[in-house]
């Protein structure tokens, strides 16, 4: 166990994983094999070998001359954020201190292997979880955890992220894109009282109701979910949900939720707030099964994150997300610094820069005239409202967008706050070459030709009030159309150039 610290990462010396304890200086009362043991350490009180007492890990005999012990793991290839040195139930036997070394190698080291130091020569407590960070932004094959001088080690378990190489893949390949070894992690979930949501995406069936992600009973209303994002973003074809091994505590219900937001935090993941597409709705499950859903499942598009939903609570051992890969880039929008001249097509931009005025009230102000074409007496009367728009977290999907066929609609932000305008020509289909975003530099506003397809208030740097001049009439004025896939707007275009000082 690691209290949390590193729950949000992959041990990448599961033996499961293709981890392997290559070498041992020594393991005379037990086996170096046991270091990467995925189950949890046990201790048997009288069990005992031709050697002396059983322990569950690594353990060498005492040492009488010069020299400390080590063995070499060699782990799933990945980025490491920290390890765990676990001396559970090695209470007289445990080593005094430890050091853990790394290297990147696409060969088992041998006498030449040059090694990196992650972690210096640290003390170590009896009968405990040993957790030390690393900072390390390299990927590393290979670990060495030396001892001094000698004792026992339950387990060792090494924290990160898969970084699997995706250049090789086709686009028409299947596979599980939740799978840990193809890079999926789990974010995060409401409870894992009884086993870790990682178990999920661990290869094979699970052996056990341990092996699996089980939440404590649900006493309320509500229901248990984990986020899983994908080790790449994909389309999905059929899920399967397991629940092999669950028979008085499989879920009632379940249902799938999807979003695409790379880079999105763990916070905005879990926020009741944030919007999830169905990918499967609420499904009854059943007892000690293994669950395929193809024809069942919605086709959303490109996604990145996946929601299991228990309802109300349980477990369920694997939870696999079958599809083929997508470059992001081909159905990303990005955004553009937003001008009066490439605004021309969809309305006008709202500013006073490169407008002439007339100074009035005695000189005490300047008057800046017909910023803007209103256009909206069709049938109708001016309105002047106030909008209130809360900020969103990019990367943000545009599903739909609408438009106002009887009159224009204008935007005047009161404050600096930037905000995205994703725009359109008037057209009964909209395709993603169709679509144009622009960004605001805070002092900006639009007003949208009347017919133009555009997207709500998308405000980011924080709340922010709008000055908004449309139509005000009791007949419809509003068309909505979606879009055949959710299109992300990335977030890598907010330059420096476009931020705005709150002074």
């Amino acid at each position: 166990m690691t209290n949390g610290k590193f729950d949000n990462f992959v041990n990448l010396a599961q033996s499961r994983l293709g981890a392997e304890v290559l070498f041992a200086t020594d393991d005379f009362f037990a086996e170096k094999e046991g270091l990467i043991d995925p189950s949890e350490p046990v201790f048997i009180e009288n069990k005992f070998t031709d050697r002396g007492k059983w322990m569950d890990g690594w353990e060498s005999r005492r040492k009488r001359g010069p020299g400390h012990d080590y063995c070499i793991v060699r782990i799933c290839r990945g980025r490491i954020y920290g390890v765990n040195i676990d001396t559970s139930h090695f209470t007289g036997n445990y080593p005094e201190s430890a050091k853990v070394e790394a290297c990147d190698s696409p060969t088992d080291p041998d006498d030449n292997t040059t090694w990196h130091e992650l972690t210096a020569k640290c003390a170590l407590e009896g009968d405990s979880d040993n957790l030390f960070s690393v900072d390390s932004n390299r990927q590393w094959t290979h670990i060495r955890l030396h001892i001094y001088p000698d004792g026992g080690v339950a387990r060792l378990r090494v924290y990160g992220e898969i970084l699997k190489d995706w250049s090789e893949v086709s686009k028409h390949k299947i596979l599980d894109l939740a799978a840990v070894e193809n890079g999926g992690v789990a974010v995060a979930c409401s409870d894992m009282h009884f086993g870790s949501m990682w178990n999920l995406l661990n290869p094979q069936r699970a052996e056990n109701m341990g092996d699996g992600w089980e939440t404590k009973r649900r006493r309320g209303e509500g229901y248990d979910w984990t986020v899983i994002k994908l080790g790449h973003p994909g389309l999905v074809k059929s899920i399967h949900i397991d629940t092999l091994h669950f028979k008085g505590n499989y879920p009632a219900t379940c249902a799938v939720r999807c979003i695409y937001a790379p880079g999105a935090s763990e916070k905005y993941l879990s926020d009741p707030a944030t919007l999830w597409n169905t990918l499967l709705p609420k499904t009854t499950m059943q007892a000690d099964t293994n669950h395929e859903f193809k024809n069942e499942i919605n086709h959303i598009g490109m996604i990145s994150h996946v929601k299991l939903e228990l309802h109300p609570d349980g477990g369920a051992g694997r939870f696999r997300v079958y599809g083929s890969i997508v470059n992001p880039q081909a159905v990303s929008l990005v955004a553009e610094a937003l001008t009066a001249e490439k605004f021309a097509p969809f309305g006008e931009v709202i500013e006073t820069q490169g407008h002439s005025y007339r100074t009035i009230n005695k000189g005490y102000a300047d008057r800046f005239e017909n910023l803007t074409d209103l256009d909206v007496t069709d049938g109708g009367k001016p309105a002047l409202s106030i909008f209130r728009a809360r900020p969103v977290e990019l990367p943000f999907s545009i599903t739909a967008m609408e438009a106002h066929p009887k009159a224009s609609q204008g935007f005047i932000p009161i404050g600096e706050a930037r905000f995205l305008v994703v725009v359109a020509k008037p057209s009964k289909k909209l395709k993603k070459s169709d679509i144009r975003v622009f960004v605001t530099n805070g002092r900006q506003g639009v007003n949208y030709k009347r017919g133009v397809w555009h997207h709500f208030l998308l405000v980011l740097d924080r709340q922010q009030d709008f000055i908004v001049i449309d139509r005000s009439c009791p007949d419809d004025n509003t068309n909505e159309i979606q879009l055949n896939a959710p299109y992300p707007i990335i977030a890598d275009f907010i330059a420096e150039s476009t931020q705005v000082s709150a002074a």
